[in-house]
């Protein structure tokens, strides 16, 4: 026959699950407890960022409008620069080779002139070929040009339309565009 004592129990293995369970708390308290430290710890962190940033665009905004201010200088200044550099070239000068290099037979429509390369750009009507190569050779004679070329050449109505480039030089020996002596 079997015996079965109901009046005893085996404690070793409720003492097991009891001692796991305290480990196993202890654990989840000190892991709950690092969360929330990490938490806080991030929090404080984020505070502290925003604050620098806040700072930060803080400063920015006293800047931008002294940015702006620097910007706008360093444009009219520019502008003047121009302004001093056109007023050291003399048109009339450039107006005056012009018009002794042109022959008799030869009209002039439009003159372009780009100042920071040099080059001139001449467009008109000529009489007869005869005027139109005088001018070439006028321009190629004079100490104020160099490298002149016919660009563009059409007969229209008896006369011929032209279109010729050169470069201009204040004088023999220094040019607008480069200042080289």
């Amino acid at each position: 026959m079997i015996a079965i004592n109901f009046a005893t129990r085996n404690y070793r293995i409720s003492a097991l699950i009891t001692n796991v369970l305290l480990i196993g708390s202890v654990i989840l308290s000190l892991t709950t407890i690092a969360m929330l430290w990490t938490s806080f710890s991030v929090r404080h962190d984020g505070e502290i960022i925003e604050k620098k940033l806040l700072d930060a665009e803080a400063a920015d905004a006293e800047v931008k409008p002294v940015l702006a201010e620097r910007a706008q200088l360093a444009k009219d200044l520019n502008a003047m620069s121009g302004l001093l550099e056109s007023r050291r070239f003399s048109w009339t000068k450039l107006l005056t080779s012009i018009e002794a290099a042109v022959p008799t037979g030869v009209a002039m429509k439009r003159i372009d002139f780009n100042p920071h390369d040099g080059t001139l750009s001449l467009e008109g009507v000529a009489q007869s070929p005869e005027s139109l190569r005088n001018l070439i050779i006028g321009l190629e004679h004079s100490p104020s040009f160099k490298e002149p070329f016919l660009k563009h050449q059409s007969q229209e109505k008896g006369s011929i339309s032209f279109n010729v480039v050169a470069i201009y030089y204040c004088n023999k020996n220094t040019s607008v565009a480069r200042g080289n002596p």
